[in-house]
């Protein structure tokens, strides 16, 4: 059985150490023999985006022996070597435009020395870039390769030097592109998907491969992959939770897999939280990805717009959003809520749920369980100021709820609205729903949200093995109000046929008290 390294994003070290790696050659190959020179891809973080590119580096140096029995090994590629200029700017600390252009230049003189080649260290970084790629292209044309391009730019976006460093980028790509004729292939990757006119203005050539079908499982584990890659991982696991293989990997389904990145792609799972989860022994279900990271930025701007978790989600996205803002406007007082959806969706914090039938709008969602919990959990506290820890604790809500017990499902929910300051909770009902609707997701339970019916919509409907919860709200009135309006509505009817215990709830919220001034239930037993 293969160890598994989590933290290691060379390819040739995997290999020689044995390790797990998850055969991608097919992907670039095809990009490689596509005819195209210059490439573009973005995905979230810590989704082997710098695995990727460490691949080609060693593809393009011709290294064949480490590619023994990966797909690429098999096809007619030629393995000529070519001379690489390799920039990763997920190390690049800079604040201003003047130290990222001193970071540039400074790798571009490393890779220089490398070569052998002399470079005047007075000149600036875009006069040195033309004249390395000019001298490697005498031993052969150059590959390029750019890792988390956006980095820099994300990291300042509040910044006063916002537009400077962006600006300094654009200088740097601009460069690449004039010098067309030395460059053989060019990879650029990144996060976020800025609008050709705020980085890459000048590059019309640039393939954006993002969005593309043939290139959905480039990054990230398709369900042949885990289950062929992993397969001793999952046999140990699944016999160390005494369950079978199928629900083994139906519970890994729901927790790590989801991500769609193109229109008409697969499902992928999460690499890092795969990797993490094999790497633990496969017996604990953490969420392991999105502790890798700080999403201060994403709350930030989610609090901004007002995102509203039982209602932003529901409406389409025009696709067009996914990639025509500009970075800096994100910044701005004028941010549009179509832009942060399209952050968090390149960020993986959401994902493409279907196509709407126009074919020009989406419907975006979380991709699986350790996405909406965790983020959802963010956003509780950002929005209330409530410690995730009274919710998880051990997750005493999502109990009451799973066995029926009501009385303290409501009591729990009720000492968390009482721990909200009082400036924050808002005067009309739907801000009591969608901190209700989001205190349900932290905890991983199923609720849905403005349930459509033929008549009307019920509030909320909240699912657990054995229960159903038909949900209605009302803020200063009476919980008896709220079940004569799901009684009126008959909003039970299409659950009558399943066979749970079907629970009428109606809950009043006081303005005055800021908390559940009254409740009421009538269960309906099969």
């Amino acid at each position: 059985m293969k160890r598994i390294d989590v933290g290691n994003p060379s390819f040739e070290k995997l290999i020689l150490n044995q390790n797990v790696y998850v055969d991608k050659t097919k992907y670039l190959y095809n990009l490689i023999q596509s005819g195209a020179t210059y490439f573009f891809c973005s995905r979230p973080r810590r989704f082997g985006k710098t695995l990727a590119l460490s691949t080609l580096d060693s593809i393009f140096r011709g290294k064949k022996e480490f590619f023994e029995d990966l797909y690429i090994s098999k096809t007619d590629y030629n393995w000529k070597t070519y001379p690489i200029i390799h920039i990763d700017f997920s190390l690049c600390q800079a604040k201003t435009g003047l130290e990222t252009e001193s970071w540039i230049n400074y790798s571009i003189l490393k890779i220089a020395e490398d070569y052998n080649v002399l470079l005047n260290r007075k000149d600036n970084y875009y006069q040195n870039t033309a004249t390395l790629l000019a001298e490697l292209a005498k031993i052969e044309k150059v590959v390029i390769l750019v890792d988390e391009y956006d980095k820099v730019l994300s990291s300042n976006i509040f910044s006063s030097h916002a537009e400077e460093i962006r600006d300094v980028l654009r200088g740097f790509f601009e460069t690449i592109k004039g010098c067309y004729s030395y460059i053989h292939f060019c990879l650029i990757t990144g996060v976020t998907k800025y609008s050709k006119l705020s980085v890459f203005s000048s590059m019309n050539n640039l393939l954006d491969i993002s969005m593309n079908d043939e290139y959905d499982a480039l990054f990230g584990y398709t369900e042949n992959e885990l289950e062929s890659f992993f397969s001793p991982h999952i046999a140990i696991g699944a016999q160390a939770l005494g369950v079978s293989k199928e629900s083994y990997i139906e519970h890994l389904k729901r927790k790590y897999d989801g991500y769609k990145f193109t229109l008409n792609g697969e499902r992928v799972y999460n690499p890092v939280s795969i990797g993490s989860f094999f790497y633990n022994g496969g017996k604990t279900f953490s969420n392991y990805w999105i502790e890798t990271g700080s999403t201060k930025l994403l709350l930030d701007l989610s609090r901004k717009v007002n995102f509203n978790v039982d209602t932003t989600l529901s409406e389409p996205l025009d696709i067009a959003e996914l990639s025509s803002f500009d970075i800096l406007h994100l910044a701005s007082q004028t941010v549009r809520i179509g832009e942060v959806k399209a952050l968090l969706f390149q960020s993986g914090y959401l994902t493409i749920k279907e196509v709407t039938d126009d074919g020009y709008s989406l419907l975006l969602d979380y991709p699986n369980e350790e996405v909406c919990e965790s983020f959802n959990s963010r956003l509780l506290n950002i929005y209330t100021g409530v410690d995730s820890d009274i919710i998880y604790s051990p997750n005493r809500m999502l109990h009451a709820f799973n066995i029926g017990e009501t009385k303290n499902a409501i009591s729990y929910i009720s000492s968390i609205y009482a721990s909200i300051p009082y400036n924050l909770t808002g005067k009309n009902e739907a801000n009591y729903h969608a901190m209700f609707h989001c205190m349900m997701k932290a905890i991983g339970a199923r609720i849905i949200s403005e349930k459509t019916t033929n008549i009307g919509r019920i509030d909320s409907v909240v699912t657990t093995e054995k229960h159903i919860y038909l949900i209605e709200f009302k803020i200063n009135k009476s919980a008896n109000l709220a079940i004569k309006q799901i009684k009126s509505n008959d909003y039970s009817r299409e659950y009558l046929n399943e066979n749970k215990i079907l629970h009428i709830l109606g809950i009043n919220f006081s303005t005055t008290k800021k908390n559940i001034e009254n409740w009421k239930e009538e269960i309906i037993e099969k």
